[in-house]
């Protein structure tokens, strides 16, 4: 791995840390210089219609800001605060693991920019994002 990505388990640590990423079951399954991909375990609390069983879009929100940042914080050390951020949703996802991978789009040194794609079991494309990063806050100045 470069010196310039924080390791896996570093990473990993600081993931689930939060309580909340621990709660969704976030698990970083690889790490490259160029992208993260990141599991999510199924709980049957992020339904948000129990009638239509299918994830609240608030999850998968999270999901898909959490494992940009978390690119992000693979470069710089550190998650950054969420500056902006664009959820596009593609279609429902039904009870069952997901996966998300993550890229960055241009690391600045006030402001990045990262993205990700949300997949369900079948590799189905659920939803994806783009977001806004201040990339400024990890600076050791």
């Amino acid at each position: 791995m470069p010196d310039n990505v924080t390791s896996m388990d570093a990473l990993q640590e600081r993931l689930s840390a939060s309580p909340f990423n621990d709660w969704m079951g976030l698990r970083i399954e690889s790490l490259t210089e160029d992208e993260i991909t990141v599991s999510v375990r199924w709980r049957e609390e992020m339904i948000s219609n129990p009638a239509a069983r299918y994830t609240h879009g608030g999850i998968i929100g999270a999901v898909i800001d959490t494992v940009a940042d978390f690119m992000i914080a693979a470069k710089v050390g550190m998650p950054v605060p969420t500056v902006d951020i664009r959820i596009d949703y593609h279609r429902a996802a039904m009870p069952g693991d997901l996966t998300c991978t993550g890229r960055i789009v241009r690391l600045g040194s006030t402001n990045s920019v990262a993205e990700a794609y949300l997949r369900d079991g079948e590799g189905r494309l659920v939803a994806s994002g783009r977001g806004t990063y201040f990339t400024a806050a990890a600076r050791k100045d």
